[in-house]
């Protein structure tokens, strides 16, 4: 007599999630073993960067020391530190949600669409939503939050619905995207009483306050304890709540990726699509939630700019801050930790923000970071091609070395014949 196991009749039984389950950690297992490797490949590819960046500024004729000084001095100490760290925000939530998506494997291109879209649902929601300031904010941040998601959902549902490549279509509805929004500024939301391409200032009430503002009760312990430059006064006084929501986000991040059933799919999903789909994952409707989560992230990442350091949607400076950019070199190079994303965009920003002193003192182009960026992701990932390829290579000598031959009797009877 044949037992049946319970779950064995098809589908997407508990034996099979169970032998998923086992192969996912099994993969994690090598995954934690590679770690270091990785960590290392990120260390050399930055070391190397130094090395080949001074030799550039040493044949143009300046001495590669001072300048990296001056860009040490201008991003990680006083208020060039405060800059360094207020970018660091924005980049590290735009990437949060950039490694969301790229944990499921996909490639999101259209971030830079739904920060913006973010930041226009917001900037509505402040200037003509009634009530008190405080719910405002928070009804302008669930506005920007719906927008994201909604424009990443676009692409989420032409791939797995028509498997239009999510790469192409989100990098392509930026163009509209970023249009419209032009179009709304100037035909709609236009400040009359200036002479930019902005949108009216947004109301102080509505907008989202510094952790500790200059005048404040505890902007004044700040400075009657440190004093006023001291750089934990400037700190408190250039930084402001989206800090909190930030962290937020990072935590959710986490939550999301370690300790619910959509992180376990959209982890499986990314090693093996057609496994998640042999054991019973709807990929679809994960590419789809993870996707969006990450739009709603960078929504909400372009509301906190508009609310919390321009005070009113200005016509490309949202995309022109660069942000999406730089959070997509991050996510490159941190794939889909959350804790890479946090160090290596602090990295990133600081480098960028040094740039712009290296500008300042030299009259060197500020384009020099994006340089320094572009080339330490080129070094990582050339170094894990050329490690993946030596691992193939490893891996189909050994299948060749344990062929298995005939053995000499057979060898012998098949001459005979």
């Amino acid at each position: 007599m044949i037992r049946v196991r319970q779950g064995d009749s098809g589908g997407g039984g508990p034996e099979r999630w169970r032998g998923a389950a086992g192969i996912v950690a099994a993969k994690g297992s090598r995954a934690l073993a590679r770690s270091r490797a990785d960590v290392a490949d990120r260390l050399v590819a930055v070391v190397v960067t130094v090395v080949l960046t001074g030799a550039l500024f040493a044949l143009a004729g300046y001495n590669p020391i001072t300048v990296y000084g001056s860009m040490i001095q201008g991003s990680l100490v006083g208020p060039g530190l405060v800059t360094t760290v207020q970018e660091t925000v924005v980049v590290v939530g735009l990437a949060l949600g950039l490694s969301f998506a790229f944990r499921a494997g996909q490639f999101n291109l259209g971030a830079s669409g739904q920060f913006v879209v973010g930041g226009l649902a917001g900037t509505v929601v402040a200037l003509y939503c009634p009530g008190p300031g405080w719910m405002v904010v928070t009804l302008a941040l669930v506005a920007a939050m719906v927008a994201g998601a909604l424009l990443a959902a676009v692409p989420a549902v032409l791939f797995t619905g028509l498997s239009a490549p999510v790469f192409a279509t989100s990098l392509l509805l930026n163009y509209p995207v970023l249009s419209f929004t032009s179009y709304l500024i100037t035909a709609w939301l236009k400040d009359p009483a200036s002479d930019r391409e902005a949108s009216r200032l947004i109301a102080a009430d509505r907008r989202i306050p510094a952790l500790a503002p200059e005048h404040s009760a505890p902007g004044r312990l700040l400075e009657s304890v440190f004093g006023r430059y001291h750089v934990l006064t400037q700190l408190g006084a250039g930084l402001n709540w989206s800090l909190l929501v930030v962290a937020v986000i990072f935590v959710v991040v986490l939550l999301l990726e370690t300790r619910t059933p959509l992180g376990f799919e959209t982890g499986l999903i990314g090693l093996n699509p057609r496994m998640a789909a042999g054991v019973g994952i709807r990929t679809g409707r994960a590419i789809v939630l993870a996707l969006s989560t990450g739009g709603a992230i960078a929504g909400v990442m372009g509301a906190l700019v508009v609310l919390g350091s321009h005070f009113r949607l200005i016509d490309g400076a949202l995309d022109g801050t660069g942000y999406p950019i730089t959070a997509l070199l991050v996510v490159m190079l941190a794939r889909s930790s959350p804790l890479a994303v946090v160090w290596i965009g602090f990295l990133f920003t600081a480098i960028g923000v040094g740039g712009e002193e290296v500008e300042r003192d030299y009259g060197l182009s500020s384009y020099v970071s994006t340089v320094v960026q572009a080339l330490v992701v080129f070094l990582v990932s050339m170094r894990l091609t050329l490690r993946v390829t030596l691992r193939r290579k490893h891996t189909r000598e050994q299948s060749i070395d344990h062929t298995v031959e005939p053995a000499p009797e057979q060898r012998a009877s098949e001459v005979e014949a």
